[in-house]
C-alpha cells in the first residue's frame, strides 16, 4: 500500500507539472515536425527530441510520470528496506533465472512473443467486428521491424515493471497465492492509471467514464494473471515482464489501431483487448495449479 500510494502521488505531481508547463503542446509540435504519430516508445521520444529539442522538458516530465512505479520502489527502499531491498529487486532484472537456464528460457521467450502477438491479432479481429468505424489495420513489414521496439523500448514497460513485477508481486507472494497476488497487482496497476485518464470523465461523463475505466481494469487484471504465469515460469524474470508489457501496449500496431470516438467504442476496445487474455487466464490458471506456476518465492531481503 505504501508503494502504491507513493506511485500514485508521484504520477499526480508530475502530471500536474506536465499540464502546467505546457509540455503537451511542445510534444505535439515535435511530433508534427517529425511527421510521426504519438507512440509510447523511447524511439519516438528520441525522434521528437532530434527535430524539436524544445520538447525536452515535456518528454522528461512524461517519462518521469510513467516511471512513478519504479521511482516508488526507491522511496520504499529509503523508508523500509534500504539496500537489501534494492538488491533483491535488481536480482530479478533478468531474462530468466539460473534454475530455468538458457535453453528453457529461450523457449519461454519465443512462446511469449507468439502468444502476445496472437493476442494482439485476435483483439484486432474483434475491433474490426465490433468497432469498424473507429479501427484501422494496415499490415506491413514495419510491424516486424518494430517488434523489438515494442519488446524492449516501450516506456511504460521499461519504466514500470521493476515496480509491478520486480517489487509488488514478489512482496505479495510472501503471503498470497499466485492468482490472488496477480489480481491485486492488476488492480494496483489499473487504478494507478486512473489519474491520467481523468479526461474520460470530462469527455464522456461520470457514469460513462466509470464504464470505460471498468473495462480498462478488466483488461489490466486479465493481463496481470497471464504475465504472472510466464514471469514465474521464467524464474521471476522482470525483463520478460517488460517484454510482455511492451507487447501488450503494441507500438508495432500488430493488432491495428482503435481510436474510440465515443465511450461505448472506447470501452468495447478495452474489452476486445481483454478477451484474449481472459481466455488465456482461464486456460493457464488450471494448468498452473496442476503443474505448478514455477518460481513463486517471496521477495527476500537476505
Amino acid at each position: 500500500m505504501t508503494f502504491w500510494l507513493i506511485a500514485v502521488a508521484l504520477e499526480v505531481v508530475l502530471g500536474v507539472a506536465f499540464l502546467l508547463s505546457g509540455a503537451e503542446s511542445a510534444i505535439d509540435t515535435g511530433l508534427s515536425k517529425a511527421g510521426i504519430d504519438f507512440g509510447s516508445d523511447l524511439l519516438t521520444a528520441a525522434r521528437v527530441l532530434v527535430v524539436y529539442p524544445a520538447a525536452l522538458l515535456g518528454i522528461a516530465l512524461a517519462l518521469g510520470q510513467v516511471a512513478a512505479p519504479d521511482l516508488a520502489v526507491l522511496f520504499v527502499a529509503r523508508i523500509k528496506g534500504g539496500r537489501p531491498l534494492l538488491h533483491a529487486v535488481r536480482r530479478l532484472f533478468r531474462p530468466w533465472s539460473k534454475d530455468v537456464g538458457p535453453r528453457r528460457g529461450v523457449r519461454i521467450w519465443v512462446t511469449v512473443l507468439v502468444v502476445f502477438s496472437l493476442c494482439n491479432v485476435a483483439s484486432g479481429v474483434l475491433h474490426h467486428a465490433f468497432i469498424p468505424r473507429d479501427f484501422t489495420w494496415h499490415l506491413s513489414w514495419s510491424m516486424v521491424a518494430l517488434l523489438p521496439v515494442a519488446m524492449f523500448l516501450d516506456a511504460g514497460a521499461l519504466l514500470e515493471e521493476n515496480g509491478w513485477r520486480g517489487f509488488a508481486l514478489p512482496v505479495l507472494l510472501r503471503h498470497r497465492g499466485p492468482l490472488a497476488a496477480s489480481i491485486i497487482v492488476g488492480l494496483a496497476w489499473a487504478t494507478w492509471h486512473f489519474p491520467v485518464k481523468y479526461d474520460a470523465f470530462t469527455e464522456y461523463g461520470l457514469w460513462e467514464g466509470l464504464a470505460y475505466l471498468g473495462a480498462f481494469t478488466i483488461k489490466i487484471v486479465a493481463m496481470s494473471v497471464v504475465i504472472t504465469f510466464f514471469w514465474a515460469r521464467a524464474g521471476q524474470a522482470t525483463l520478460l515482464a517488460i517484454t510482455m508489457h511492451g507487447l501488450s501496449n503494441d507500438v508495432a500496431r500488430v493488432g491495428g489501431f482503435a481510436d474510440g470516438s465515443t465511450w461505448q467504442s472506447s470501452a468495447i476496445s478495452e474489452l476486445d483487448l481483454a478477451v484474449p487474455f481472459i481466455i488465456l487466464a482461464f486456460v493457464l490458471v488450471p494448468y498452473a495449479n496442476r503443474k505448478g506456476w514455477g518460481n513463486l518465492s517471496g521477495l527476500s531481503l537476505e
